[in-house]
């Protein structure tokens, strides 16, 4: 285990010198980190917010039914759904199942805070199972591997799981980043 939490450790300093934050990883110790803290230079935590709640606005196809709770230029409470949001192998063929995320944005000046808190999946009922939502457990993903190797079965998990995650945060650092919505009614 020490040579996996070194390997990881390593991994995540490489990355966040790479691309310039901490990137989410999933594996047998579950997601880590816990959350990630992104820079927005020259950008106070009032204009943080309200960015975020126009990202959320424009990412979203019904805005006011994904954001779950607000507290007033603080932080953004808010679930996303995805068609194909999680992957499993099933007799060497990959089957995906639709599911939802529930993601915590908090803001202090020049920085936002983004934790995931919940990541859930609906598998479709079978000739032998009833449907059921599963929920991907992010304390721990020793469920997925036997004998410390990630079994076959389950081996587009964690990248399915970091992809999202880490795709939501660099498109919203990115839209935080980017000049000041510019109205250009008059370029028709």
């Amino acid at each position: 285990m020490k040579k996996t939490t070194l390997t990881i450790t390593l991994l995540i300093t490489i990355c966040f010198f790479t691309f310039g934050q901490e990137k989410f990883i999933y594996n047998y110790e579950g997601l880590n980190p816990e959350y990630v803290v992104t820079k927005i230079d020259d950008q106070n935590q009032t204009k943080l917010f309200e960015k975020s709640i126009n990202w959320i606005k424009e990412t979203y196809k019904n805005p006011d039914e994904v954001i779950k709770t607000t507290i007033d230029k603080k932080k953004i409470r808010f679930e996303g759904s995805k068609e194909n949001i999680i992957c499993v192998n099933v007799l060497g063929a990959p089957a995906c199942f639709p599911g939802t995320y529930t993601i915590e944005l908090e803001f202090k000046d020049n920085k936002y805070k983004f934790t995931p808190l919940i990541l859930d999946y609906r598998v479709p009922a079978t000739q032998y199972t009833p449907a059921n939502t599963a929920s991907i457990n992010f304390e721990s993903g020793a469920v997925y591997y036997k004998k410390g190797k990630l079994r076959k079965a389950h081996t587009p998990i964690p990248p399915s799981v970091e992809k999202l995650f880490n795709g939501l945060n660099l498109d919203l650092s990115e839209y935080l980043k980017s000049n000041e919505e510019s109205d250009n009614s008059d370029d028709w």
